[in-house]
């Protein structure tokens, strides 16, 4: 994982590469929440865009999805992008927003990082 942490755009890049299982990306969303870089009210931006997701499911993400929503203000009530350069990939993460409908994130998918970052802004 890499986290880069932008505080001027308020935002936490987490870059994920390889083959993913659920306990790589969940480990992932752990530390970079529990960075001491990491503020409350920062947006996440997922960057999957070298990243294999085929290995997961939809019961492996409803689960993901379910594990994001148990935390506090400031972690859940953010905006969170995802960038992927793949439809799998694009589909996978629209099928976690979907699931993640009743939270209180504001969840986008794209292919290009300038889009999900003129979106965070927004």
């Amino acid at each position: 994982m890499n986290l880069r942490i932008d505080e001027a755009k308020n935002i936490a890049y987490i870059a994920l590469s390889g083959r993913l299982t659920e306990r790589v990306i969940l480990d992932a969303f752990d530390a970079s929440v529990s960075s001491e870089d990491y503020k409350s009210g920062m947006g996440r931006l997922w960057d999957f865009t070298k990243a294999d997701l085929s290995s997961l499911n939809s019961s492996t993400i409803r689960r993901m999805a379910q594990h994001s929503k148990e935390f506090p203000p400031g972690i859940n009530d953010v905006k969170v992008a995802f960038v992927v350069d793949r439809p799998v990939e694009y589909g996978l993460a629209r099928m976690f927003e979907a699931f993640s409908q009743d939270a209180s994130t504001e969840i986008a998918v794209f292919y290009r990082l300038e889009e999900a970052e003129a979106w965070m802004a927004g």
